[in-house]
C-alpha cells in the first residue's frame, strides 16, 4: 500500500498562507470586477493633491531628462526640450483631455480602443497594450532607482563609500521597494504632496540660480549661440536636428497616461453620476493642464541651465573599449584606440587615443578631449605580436543627475545635499507608484478576460514576480539611466501612440472633421517617433514583447483552465420567458437542446420524434425546447438573457451568452433555485460527430464545442452534490 503524501512543513504552509493572503473578497468564479466597484475601493482626494500623485512619476524625470537631452543633442538639446513642450502643449495635453471625457473610471486609452473593437481581437489587442504598460512601469522602477543610485553614488558625502557601487545601489533600492510591497503598500497622496512639493521648489531654485548665473555672464549664452552658428549654417538646419533628436526626448511625455489612470481619485461634484462624472472629467482635465505647464517650464529652463553650465564632459556616461594593437606599432608611438566617450553603444564624441609606447600594466592618462579634460583608466597587457589595451572612461558627474550637479556647484554642497535627498525620495516613489499601477493593471482588465491565474487574486506573488523582473532588468542595463531611456520611451510611447489612434478614430466615427484631422496629424508624430525610437535602439521593443509573449501565455492558460466555470454574473427571464415557464408546469423541468435557426414547426416535429426515440421519453411526458444564441465568444462572464414563443404546440426558451454549454448549465441551475432545494432540471442532447480537438477549440474560441460532455463537466464543478445537480441525457 502506497505511503501517504508527507503534509508539508509547518514553515511552507505559513509562507503559502502569508503569499496568498488577500487585502480584498475572493473573486467568485465568474465574476469580475466592475467600473463601479473599481470606483468604490478609492477615496476621492482634490484634483492638485491627486496631481502630485501623478507627479512623482512626471515631475521626477526632471532628475534625469536635462542630462539625457544633452548626450542625445549636444548645444541643440535646449531647442530640441522646447519641440517636446510643443508637443505636449499642442500635442499630448489635447489627445488626453479627450481620453479623459472618453474614459473617467480610470482604463485610461486602453478601454477606449477595446471599446472600438469587438470579439478576440480586441482582447488581444488589451493583452498587447498591457505589455507595453508593463514595459513602460518596470523600466520606471527599474530607471529611477538608477537615477537614485547615481545621486546617491556622486553625492560628496557618500561617494567615498559608493563609488563604483552604481549596480548594487540600484539594485537595494529596488528590493526594498518590494520589500515596502510585501508588507502592504497604501496610496499615500499626502507623502506624494510633500515629495513634489519638496522637490519642485528646489528645483526651481536651482534654475533661477542657473539662469541668474546665466545674465550675470552674458558670454556663457554668446558661447552657445556660437556652438550653434558653427554647426549649422541655417536656422533650417537647427530646426531640422531639433525635429530628430526629438524622439530621444520623448521619456519627458510620461506622465499623461497615469494621469488619466488615476481618474477615480479625483473627487468631482456632488451632482456626478456613475455614466457621466462630469466634475471628475472637468477637475482630471484642470490636473492634465496645469502639470502639463509645470513641466513644460521646467523643462525648458532646466535644459537651457545645464547645456550652457555644465562642461560637456560631465554629462557622459562610463565606457570601456578593448582593442588588439600591433606590438611593432606600440613600440613605433603609432597604435591608436578610438574610445568612445559620451556613450558605449552610441558614441557621438571618440577620442583618439595615442597609446603611449613606454607605458604597459595599468595606469591613468589625462586626455585633453573635445568636452574637457577626462582620466583615462588604462591596461596595457603585452602578449607577442600583439598587445591588448583596455581604455575606460569614468561617468561624468552630471551624467544622470544634471539639475544635482549645478545645484552642488552653484549652491554649495549642503543645498545640494538636500537636493539629492529629495530627488531620491522622489525617484524611489515613482518606482512605487509604478509598482501600484502594475498590481492594478492585472485586476482592471484580465479578471474579466478570464485571464487571470488564480495566485493573481494576492498581490504579494505578484510584488515577487515584478520585483525579480525588475532586478533581471536592472542587471541587464547595468543600472544605466542613458542605456534605459530608449527602453523607457518604448512603453511611454506606445501608450501614447495608442491613445492618439484611439480618439481619432472615436472623432472620425462621430464625423468630426476638424478634431479628426488634428488627432490624425498627432497620432502621425507619435508613429514616427516610436519607429524612429525603436529603430535606434530595439531595445525597449524586444523587451516589451518579452512582456507580451509573458501576458499572453499566462492570460490563455488561465482562460483555457478557467473555461469550465459557471461563467455567468446573472441569469434574467423577461416576461414571455416567465409565461411559458407558467404554461408548462412540469416538475422536474425537461428541455431538448436545439439549435437556433429557422421556426419551421417541422424541424421541432423531426427533433421531438429522435429525441424521445433516441432515450425512450414517452410522448406523456412534456418537455420544453431549450435554444442558445452565442453573441460574444470572447467575453468570459456574461449577462445570460431569456425570452420564451410557442412554435405550435411547441414551447422554446432562447437564451444568449458567451458559450453554449456555461448558458445551458446557468439557466439549469437558476430555475432549480439558488437554494438548491428545487427539483434539479434536466436536459436532453444528441452527441457530437466531429474531431474531439476540433470542438475542443470551437469551445474556448467559439463559445460551442462538444456541448454535451461539456455542459455535465461544468455543472459538476458548480454543484459538487449529486442528488441536487441538474441532469444531463445523452443519446444518439
Amino acid at each position: 500500500m502506497p505511503d501517504s503524501p508527507r503534509p508539508p512543513h509547518p514553515l511552507l504552509r505559513g509562507l503559502n498562507q502569508w503569499l496568498m493572503q488577500q487585502d480584498t473578497k475572493p473573486e467568485q468564479p465568474g465574476s469580475f470586477e466592475e467600473p463601479s466597484a473599481v470606483k468604490a475601493d478609492h477615496v476621492t482626494e482634490p484634483w492638485w493633491k491627486v496631481m502630485c500623485l501623478t507627479g512623482v512619476d512626471y515631475f521626477s524625470t526632471l532628475g534625469y531628462q536635462p542630462g539625457i537631452a544633452a548626450l542625445a543633442a549636444g548645444a541643440v538639446a535646449p531647442l530640441a526640450t522646447l519641440v517636446l513642450v510643443l508637443v505636449t502643449l499642442f500635442g499630448a495635453l489635447p489627445m488626453y483631455r479627450r481620453v479623459a471625457g472618453e474614459s473617467p473610471h480610470g482604463d485610461g486609452s486602453i478601454s477606449m480602443l477595446e471599446r472600438l473593437m469587438s470579439y478576440w481581437p480586441s482582447k488581444l489587442l488589451v493583452l498587447v497594450l498591457i505589455g507595453f504598460v508593463a514595459t513602460g512601469f518596470i523600466v520606471t522602477i527599474t530607471l529611477s532607482g538608477a537615477d537614485a543610485a547615481a545621486h546617491m553614488v556622486e553625492n560628496p558625502l557618500l561617494s567615498g563609500w559608493l563609488r563604483g557601487q552604481q549596480v548594487s545601489v540600484t539594485l537595494l533600492l529596488v528590493l526594498m521597494l518590494g520589500a515596502v510591497f510585501l508588507k502592504g503598500f497604501k496610496e499615500a497622496i499626502g507623502i506624494a504632496v510633500v515629495l513634489v512639493g519638496i522637490y519642485l521648489a528646489l528645483s526651481l531654485a536651482v534654475v533661477v540660480r542657473g539662469l541668474m548665473d546665466i545674465a550675470a555672464h552674458p558670454q556663457v549664452l554668446s558661447d552657445w549661440q556660437t556652438a550653434l552658428s558653427q554647426g549649422f549654417h541655417s536656422p533650417l538646419a537647427l530646426i531640422g536636428a531639433a525635429l530628430l533628436v526629438f524622439p530621444k526626448l520623448a521619456l519627458g511625455l510620461s506622465g499623461f497616461e497615469t494621469g488619466v489612470l488615476v481618474m477615480p481619485l479625483v473627487r468631482g461634484d456632488a451632482s456626478d453620476t456613475e455614466a457621466r462624472p462630469s466634475g471628475r472629467i472637468r477637475n482630471a482635465k484642470k490636473l492634465l493642464t496645469t502639470a502639463a505647464l509645470i513641466m513644460s517650464v521646467m523643462l525648458v529652463s532646466s535644459s537651457l541651465v545645464t547645456t550652457l553650465l555644465v562642461p560637456r564632459h560631465e554629462f557622459w556616461a562610463e565606457t570601456t573599449v578593448s582593442s588588439e594593437v600591433n606590438s611593432d606599432d606600440l613600440k613605433r608611438g603609432i597604435a591608436v584606440v578610438n574610445v568612445p566617450l559620451d556613450s558605449q553603444t552610441r558614441a557621438r564624441d571618440i577620442y583618439a587615443f595615442h597609446v603611449p609606447p613606454d607605458k604597459t600594466g595599468a595606469y591613468t592618462f589625462p586626455a585633453s578631449t573635445v568636452g574637457g579634460p577626462v582620466d583615462l583608466a588604462v591596461s596595457v597587457t603585452p602578449a607577442g605580436p600583439t598587445t591588448t589595451v583596455q581604455v575606460s572612461t569614468p561617468p561624468g558627474k552630471a551624467n544622470g543627475r544634471a539639475l544635482a550637479y549645478v545645484a552642488h556647484e552653484r549652491l554649495g554642497e549642503t543645498f545640494g545635499t538636500a537636493y539629492d535627498i529629495s530627488t531620491i525620495l522622489i525617484l524611489w516613489f515613482a518606482g512605487a507608484s509604478a509598482m501600484a499601477g502594475l498590481l492594478n493593471i492585472v485586476p482592471r482588465f484580465l479578471p474579466r478576460y478570464g485571464m487571470a491565474p488564480e495566485w493573481s487574486r494576492a498581490h504579494r506573488p505578484l510584488v515577487l514576480l515584478y520585483t525579480a523582473i525588475a532586478v533581471i532588468v536592472t542587471l541587464a542595463f547595468k543600472a544605466n539611466v542613458d542605456a534605459q531611456a530608449a527602453a523607457y520611451a518604448t512603453g511611454v510611447l506606445a501608450m501614447m501612440t495608442s491613445a492618439a489612434v484611439a480618439v481619432t478614430l472615436i472623432a472620425l466615427r462621430r464625423r468630426e472633421r476638424g478634431p479628426a484631422l488634428a488627432f490624425g496629424l498627432i497620432s502621425a508624430v507619435f508613429i514616427y517617433t516610436s519607429a524612429v525610437t525603436v529603430l535606434s535602439d530595439p531595445k525597449g521593443l524586444y523587451l516589451a514583447l518579452v512582456f507580451i509573449a509573458l501576458v499572453l501565455v499566462v492570460g490563455i492558460t488561465s482562460r483555457v483552465s478557467r473555461s469550465f466555470e459557471l461563467r455567468v454574473s446573472s441569469v434574467q427571464f423577461d416576461d414571455t420567458a416567465r409565461e411559458l415557464l407558467q404554461r408548462f408546469p412540469i416538475r422536474p423541468l425537461r428541455f431538448v437542446s436545439h439549435h437556433p435557426g429557422r421556426e419551421i414547426l417541422d424541424d421541432y416535429k423531426k427533433q421531438e420524434m429522435r429525441v424521445r426515440q433516441m432515450v425512450h421519453l414517452p410522448y406523456e411526458e412534456p418537455f420544453i425546447f431549450l435554444e442558445v444564441e452565442v453573441d460574444d465568444a470572447s467575453e468570459f462572464a456574461d449577462v445570460v438573457e431569456v425570452s420564451g414563443h410557442m412554435v405550435g404546440p411547441y414551447g422554446v426558451l432562447k437564451a444568449r451568452g458567451s458559450s453554449i454549454p456555461n448558458t445551458i448549465a446557468a439557466v439549469m441551475l437558476h430555475l432549480r433555485g439558488k437554494d438548491g432545494q428545487g427539483v434539479p432540471p434536466q436536459v436532453y442532447m444528441r452527441w457530437t460527430e466531429e474531431d474531439p480537438v476540433q470542438l475542443l477549440l470551437d469551445f474556448i474560441i467559439g463559445g460551442r464545442g462538444d456541448v454535451p460532455p461539456l455542459t455535465r463537466e461544468i455543472l459538476r464543478r458548480a454543484e459538487p452534490d449529486r442528488e441536487r445537480r441538474p441532469i444531463v441525457h445523452v443519446g444518439g
